[in-house]
């Protein structure tokens, strides 16, 4: 069973890296499977900007599914509200709760490290 650690993880768009936007896609889907798999799991996952598209999305039931996992096993998922409306998918969040730039802010300060993707 996988613990709840000392980091969390900022997705601050709906791709990984630069260049082709499909790989980009597959990678962050891959990147959040390979954290809801692993033994130590972040505290919480913070989404901003065009990264809430990405647990907005219905078409994206990968990264549903495994944000999703690491929620049940105690993990945060914060999305951006502003960023939310921003983008015009809040009535379509999947996983995890709406949330402030404030309380993003709080849980990046009181983690040990952040980890971007």
């Amino acid at each position: 069973m996988a613990t709840v650690g000392d980091y969390v993880l900022f997705v601050g768009k709906d791709h990984v890296g630069e260049g082709d936007s499909v790989l980009g896609a597959n990678l962050l889907k891959m990147a959040l499977n390979a954290f809801a798999d692993a033994d130590e799991l972040p505290s919480a996952v913070l989404l901003m900007n065009s990264g809430v598209k990405a647990v907005a999305d219905p078409e994206n039931d990968d990264v549903a599914a495994s944000l999703g996992r690491m929620a049940e096993a105690g993990c945060e998922v914060l999305s951006c509200g502003t960023c939310l409306d921003f983008y015009g998918v809040k009535d379509a969040l999947r996983v995890g709760e709406v949330s402030n730039m404030v309380a993003i802010m709080e849980r990046m300060r009181a983690a040990s490290k952040v980890i971007a993707l």
